[in-house]
């Protein structure tokens, strides 16, 4: 079993940018680690919520011969992540260029005037933040 953090595929629509929210993660992660970040702060509470998953999913398998899981989702972690965001937790990590001089400055791509008030760092326009998903995998090697 496995525990993946990644986002669903979409293309931004607004802003000046033709990126898909796969390569903003790709390259929020290259910069920042956002998600190695997360991941490390949050890992006891992901485990946690993984056990209980595979505890109930074997207790219904012996009793109702219910398949095993395998692509769950992790319903806590993902509402984990948008609070991890939200309450900008990577501004207290001592992470080099956060929070960043976008969300110092305001910018915020789905405003029509270019700034608006300061703004959480990774939340421009919500897309990153509403397509992170977190899930179970079975093909992880041992």
């Amino acid at each position: 079993m496995k525990v993946n953090l990644g986002v669903i595929d979409l293309p931004y629509d607004y802003g000046d940018t033709s990126a898909t929210t796969y390569e903003v993660a790709e390259d929020l992660q290259d910069r920042y680690q956002i998600f190695t970040h997360f991941w490390e702060k949050h890992s006891k509470d992901i485990r946690y919520e993984v056990g209980e998953m595979l505890a109930y999913a074997l207790i219904n398998h012996i009793q109702y011969g219910a398949p095993m899981p395998g692509g769950d989702l992790l319903g806590e972690t993902m509402k984990a992540f948008n609070i991890f965001l939200e309450g900008e937790e990577m501004s207290g990590l001592s992470v080099d260029g956060v929070p960043t001089l976008a969300a110092l400055e305001g910018k915020n791509s789905r405003l029509k005037i270019e700034r608006g008030e300061r703004r959480p760092s990774f939340i421009d326009g919500g897309l990153f933040k509403s397509s992170f998903v977190a899930w179970i995998s079975t093909d992880a090697e041992s």
